[in-house]
């Protein structure tokens, strides 16, 4: 671990910091009677300046404190229509939105409600509420706009997650979660990683107000938290079943919930400036400005939910982004081969327990850099030939509020982690490649 050259009494006092920053969030996660440790947990590059990306966002989650008021307004009235309806939807269309959708559809710690409305045609009613997110206005602002206003002229309630900057007239919704970015392209990446952040803390602010109502939603459960299967088939079985509100007695505090899970992002955003973390990132850009300016290819891949689609956006780097799910097989050796480069996004390792994306990359015998948490259950699924790893900092089980009801927690940030590590990734390999 390399720590910046600083005082004796000031190291400890930042070894302190960090120690109390990380037991109130991650002491939930650990097992039960495992004691938390700094082990492995490197000091902030405090001589280096933030990143780019880490300090825009830094400003984002800024404003979203500040916004959150806002926030907490429209999930409480989305509460209230859902009790006050319990046939209503919450619809979250896909193709318009990808990246926003990917994020919270389906998701470890997400609400069971959330799905593409034309996965339930038969089921809408003008009760539902649909949550819609912009990029920004110059790159998808027409066809959100036109979606809004057919939600709107079908009753339902929008919830419109975009910039309020640059917002054209015309646009019909109910409630604005700003994400404090420019309407122009050039906000584009981060206006979609903003608007994650604001969707997990409408989320989290909508199930507390459930609360205050005597409900709470159904969540579900990560794949690979034992017993997840049933829990969530139970949840996804059905139209109704996905509709499912359970009696609760214990109402939580507005703003509670919010404020867990913006903690956490302080704690990530702490941990993406790590000594260790900038090493890895600088390490990783180089070895593909270096392989690009050889004429090889560098591929870019993820099964993440977020990047999934997001990886084809906004790229300031030459790579080669190419989708690999559900097609792993034929996908890794269609795009690289031996000589080339490939730049992974996992999960627990390179692999899931879906899809063997190890095998297939391996079988290409291109060059690994890869992104995930450590698979400490299979060594095997991890990188350990690769040429780098940047390690991601999330536990398994992908949530980080906790609840008083099943399935106990909510609400991930492994999809704002990898999206953030991927745009400093971006930026560090854009300028490696400029020296």
């Amino acid at each position: 671990m390399i720590v910046p050259a600083i005082p004796a009494l000031r190291r400890l006092r930042v070894l302190f910091g960090m120690l109390l920053l990380l037991l109130p969030v991650l002491a939930p996660s650990l097992p039960s009677g495992a004691a938390p440790s700094m082990a492995g947990v490197a000091l902030p590059s405090l001589g280096a300046p933030m990143p780019a990306v880490l300090a825009e966002f830094s400003a984002r989650e800024a404003f979203a404190r500040e916004q959150l008021p806002a926030i907490i307004t429209a999930a409480e009235a989305a509460a209230g229509r859902i009790v006050g309806h319990p046939n209503a939807l919450i619809n979250v269309p896909y193709g318009e939105q990808q990246t926003f959708a990917e994020e919270i559809l389906n998701r470890a710690g997400g609400l069971a409600n959330a799905l593409p409305d034309v996965e339930r045609s038969k089921l809408t009613t003008p009760d539902d509420i649909a949550l819609l997110a912009v990029r920004a206005w110059a790159v998808d602002g027409p066809k959100m706009i036109t979606l809004s206003n057919q939600y709107k002229a079908r009753g339902n309630m929008v919830i419109l997650f975009a910039s309020r900057q640059g917002m054209p007239e015309g646009v019909q919704y109910d409630y604005l979660i700003d994400n404090g970015g420019g309407p122009n392209k050039a906000a584009s990446a981060m206006n979609a990683i903003a608007n994650t952040l604001n969707a997990w803390l409408w989320t989290s602010e909508y199930t507390s107000a459930l609360t205050r109502l005597g409900k709470y939603p159904g969540i579900l459960q990560s794949m690979v938290v034992p017993g997840s299967t049933e829990f969530n088939q139970a949840l996804q079985k059905s139209g109704e079943a996905r509709r499912f509100l359970g009696d609760c007695d214990m109402p939580i505090p507005a703003g509670e919930l919010a404020g867990v899970y913006l903690k956490r992002v302080d704690l990530l955003i702490a941990e993406l400036q790590t000594s260790t973390t900038r090493r890895q990132i600088d390490k990783a850009a180089t070895l593909i400005a270096d392989r690009l300016q050889a004429g090889k290819t560098v591929g870019v891949a993820s099964c993440e939910h977020f990047l999934l689609s997001d990886i084809f956006n906004d790229n300031k780097t030459p790579w080669k982004p190419f989708n690999v799910v559900w097609r792993a097989k034929e996908a890794f050796p269609q795009n690289v081969k031996e000589g080339d480069l490939i730049v992974f996004f996992g999960y627990i390792g390179l692999s899931t327990v879906s899809e063997d994306y190890a095998a297939a990359m391996r079988g290409t015998k291109a060059d690994i850099i890869a992104s995930y948490i450590i698979d400490y259950n299979n060594p095997a699924n991890n990188a350990t030939e690769g040429l780098c790893v940047i390690e991601q900092h999330w536990h398994v089980g992908d949530t980080e509020v906790k609840l008083p009801f099943p399935p106990g927690s909510m609400a991930p940030t492994s999809g704002l982690e990898s999206a953030l590590i991927y745009r400093m990734l971006d930026d560090a390999a854009s300028e490696a490649m400029k020296r």
